[in-house]
Parts: C-alpha cells; structure tokens; sequence
C-alpha cells in the first residue's frame, strides 16, 4: 500500500534525523536553534520586505507624474491619500510635504532622516542571518575538534584494540563529521538570504529616493512658479 510505504519511509528518515543528532553531541543543539532563528528570520524578511508594502505600485505612478497632478488639480487628492496610506513612501511623502518646511532644503532634510529611520527599521532581523551564517560553521568547528578530541583520547587509552575502542572513534567521527555538516547547512541559506535582502533593501532605498527627489522637485518648482507669477 502506498500509505504504508511513506510511514515506513518517513519512520526511517526521522529515525536517521534522530540519530544525526545524537551521535553530532552536544555542538548540535546550538546549532538547530540557529536553524530555527535563521527559518523564522527567512520567513520574516520574506513577507516585511514585499516591495507593494514598501512602495505602493499606484503610490510611485502618482509620484512619477506629480506634474500633471498638479496641473490637473488632483494635488489635494494626493495630499490625503499620502495621509492614510501606511506604506514608507507614504510616509516620507508625508514628511516632505510637512506644512512647517518653508525652504526645499529643509524638506529635503526631512525627508531624508524619515528615509534614514524607515531603513534602519526594514533592516531589522539581517544582521542576525549574518551573525548566524558567521557562527554556525563556527560551532560546527567546535564540535569537529570535540569529536576529534575524542578519538585521541579513546586511543590513548589502551594499546589494545577493543570493540569499545572503536566504538568511541566511530562516535568521535561522527559528531565531528556531523557537526561540521550542520553547521553549513544552516550557514548557507543564512548567508544567501542576507545578500539577497540586503541587495533587495539597496534597490527599494534607491527607488525610494528616486520618487521623493522626484516629487519634491516638482512640488516646490511649481510652488516657485506659482508665487512668481503675477496675480
């Protein structure tokens, strides 16, 4: 039957696990609960970083062509939009746009501490994938030379070979092979998943600065213009 040959399957497999971590030593728990972290941090990133949420899609449109926003009257529309919207660019619109700025330069300021403020907030939870994929091998490392230590002391212990003698290399090797192998497998998708969302941060904080740039230009240009231009 095909359910009974999955549950054997699966019986072996985690029967396997469970003896991977038995004969890896103490140096494994460490480093499952860095598996953990590193899983739960992924995930995290994965949905706080989804672009839609940093940068509205109809939001950038709307920025991009601020210019004909402001021709065709529909600035204030805008204005409440940026008012309710929880996105980031949102929110550094809304602090660009502060009624208090009286120069661009102090919009700019602003608006560049609130973008500082919100990527240092998205930025939150990469560094600990980078801590993880800088100690797991680490850790794995540590429990190699345990296994090790344990081998030369099981074979100074007798000149005879024992049965039990070469119980303690087989175990030995095995926590020193095992911990080593753990400890990359949860390095690398640690180590892959900091450069892909810090490179993916880079791009968001570049867009970001793009549209801003871009609609306070045109804000204060027709704002110039328009005190200039006779009543």
């Amino acid at each position: 039957m095909p359910a009974t040959g999955f549950l054997d399957n699966f019986s072996s497999s985690f029967h396997t696990l469970m003896e991977f971590f038995r004969t890896g030593g103490w140096f494994i728990a460490p480093i499952v609960v860095c598996w953990f972290i590193s899983i739960f941090v992924i995930i995290w990133k994965a949905l706080d970083l989804r672009r839609r949420l940093i940068i509205p899609p109809e939001l950038a449109a709307e920025l991009e062509n601020v210019s004909s926003v402001l021709k065709q009257g529909r600035f204030p529309a805008l204005q409440k939009y940026l008012q309710t919207d929880p996105s980031v660019l949102a929110r550094i619109c809304r602090a660009a746009i502060n009624p208090h700025h009286a120069t661009p330069e102090a919009a700019t300021r602003s608006a560049e501490t609130t973008a500082r403020e919100e990527i240092s907030h998205l930025e939150r939870g990469i560094p600990v994938l980078e801590i993880i994929f800088t100690i797991a091998p680490m850790l794995g490392l540590i429990g190699t030379v345990s296994g090790l230590v344990s081998i030369f002391s099981s074979l100074g212990t007798t000149t005879a070979q024992t049965p039990e003698q070469a119980r303690q290399i087989a175990l030995g090797i095995a926590e020193a092979m095992n911990t080593t192998i753990a400890g990359l497998v949860v390095a690398v998708p640690a180590l892959i998943a900091q450069v892909l969302y810090s490179r993916h941060l880079e791009r968001l904080a570049l867009r970001l600065s793009t549209l801003v740039s871009t609609f306070l230009d045109t804000c204060w240009s027709q704002a110039t213009h328009d005190a200039s231009s006779p009543k």
